[in-house]
């Protein structure tokens, strides 16, 4: 029998639910989550306005807008997400509290605070995929979810969407398996999406010391901004102003690491600045991993401060969140660049970077031949330098080999050219980038190189 507490906070929820009305929760303790979340949710809400789609947070005062449970999603050339509470949207402030707390400056975008850095079991499907064993992640209206906790289905974690919607990580019930638990809020929740949390990996292979001391190609004037999804960016190692903000989406803080910190410095030494979600937390054998559900998070973060670009260097399966979450930057006007993968010539599609609405990015030495470890096919968009290239960080030169340092080459090319979302710019800026492109495979595109290479 579950205990009675447990009985009536589910009650309060599916009733608050049952109006439109969303907090981000407190997790309850389970078999199922990895990491401890106190919740903190605040007395007022500084959301913006909204636009009616947001299922405002549990709070005394209610301040951003009808809350009609009528846009789970609406994409068009114009935003309705609002701006959230905060002030590095498109502005390119630099606080110093964000280029080094890891919070940013937006605590009010999402009311939930991490007090530990968030640990994964992990299993693996029929393909190799890795995922969260027990949840699933969950993308819908309000209703959608109260049918799923009515259900049985224990709440993890639910979190607004500035995109639309609820998002929230479940507990399976008791005894059923994880096939049988998605097919089930499928049949549920047809207009809902569930979907294992599978788990991502970030897209390098090589890295080494160099000898060399000749930094590489620093920007002296910014001329555009790019959203990164990775690790944490260590802000010293970047020039002043590069790092606009970052948060945290696994943990109390941002945590600077190398792959974030090489991937940004790679687009800042092209001229823009970056927004960092460090999604990366780790699996229980110590290896770095972001789930699904963090990285939708940090995307719908982008989408609510308009960052037009993004970059997400990492690699995994198939997931239906992420591709909705994908579809929904895209049908607002971003451009979502990922990394090919590393997989090899033989290996499955790697997601993101093989969804719908995201240019894949593989990676060539200097003498435009093809990496040996990317991933090949129809899903390729791009070439770009990416193997043995030189990154100055802290004033020392890495070389770094992988589709993940090639990704953020096309990224900030992008970036430079979009500054705001924008469905018709960003169908201009994807047409330029093509017709620059230098054609080294088969002529026209090709699974190799895509449609061909791009440099400096």
């Amino acid at each position: 029998m579950k205990k009675l507490p447990s009985l009536l906070r589910r009650a309060a929820l599916v009733a608050a639910l049952s109006v439109g009305v969303v907090a981000v929760t407190q997790s309850t303790p389970s078999a199922y989550a990895h990491e401890r979340d106190f919740d903190a949710p605040d007395d007022h809400d500084n959301s913006g306005p909204g636009g009616g789609d947001d299922f405002d947070d549990f709070d005394a005062t209610d301040n951003s807008g009808p809350g009609n449970d009528q846009d789970f999603d609406e994409p068009d050339d114009r935003d309705n997400s609002g701006p959230g509470n905060t002030n590095d949207s498109d502005d390119h402030h630099n606080d110093s509290n964000d280029r080094h707390s890891g919070r940013g400056g937006d605590d009010d975008y999402d009311s939930s605070f991490i007090a530990e850095e968030v640990i994964y079991s992990v299993e693996y499907d029929s393909h190799g995929g890795e995922f969260v064993p027990g949840e699933i992640v969950f993308v819908g209206r309000a209703r959608d979810l109260a049918l799923a906790l009515n259900n049985d289905f224990e709440e993890i974690r639910i979190q607004n969407l500035a995109s639309g919607g609820v998002m929230a990580r479940l507990a399976l019930p008791h005894g059923v398996a994880m096939d049988q638990a998605v097919s089930l809020l499928r049949r549920l929740t047809p207009d809902a999406i569930a979907t294992p949390n599978n788990i991502y990996r970030s897209a390098q292979t090589s890295v080494r010391a160099s000898a060399e001391r000749t930094p590489t190609r620093r920007a002296t004037r910014f001329r555009g901004t790019l959203g990164v999804i990775d690790t944490g960016v260590d802000a010293a190692s970047l020039p002043a102003d590069a790092l606009l903000s970052q948060r945290a989406f696994a943990g109390p803080s941002a945590v600077a690491r190398d792959h974030g910190s090489m991937v940004a410095s790679i687009a800042v030494a092209r001229g823009v600045r970056v927004q960092v979600a460090d999604v990366f937390g780790h699996s229980t054998d110590g290896a770095l991993a972001a789930s699904a559900e963090r990285i939708a998070a940090a995307l719908d973060w982008m989408i609510a401060h308009r960052i037009a670009v993004v970059n997400i260097s990492v690699e995994g399966p198939d997931n239906a969140v992420l591709a909705e979450m994908v579809h929904r930057a895209a049908e607002r006007g971003h451009i979502i660049v990922a990394a090919a993968g590393n997989g090899g010539p033989s290996a499955r599609p790697s997601f993101p970077a093989a969804f719908d609405g995201v240019l894949a990015v593989t990676a060539i030495d200097e003498s435009d031949r093809p990496y040996i470890r990317a991933n090949r096919g129809s899903y390729i968009d791009f070439a770009a330098p990416g193997v043995d290239v030189t990154v100055d960080v802290n004033g020392s030169v890495t070389r770094v080999s992988g589709t993940s340092f090639a990704a953020p080459v096309i990224a900030a090319d992008a970036a430079l050219r979009l500054h705001t979302p924008s469905r018709t710019e960003s169908a201009r800026v994807l047409t330029a980038l093509r017709a620059r492109a230098e054609d080294l495979g088969a002529p026209g595109h090709d699974n190799i190189f895509g449609w061909g290479a791009l440099r400096d």
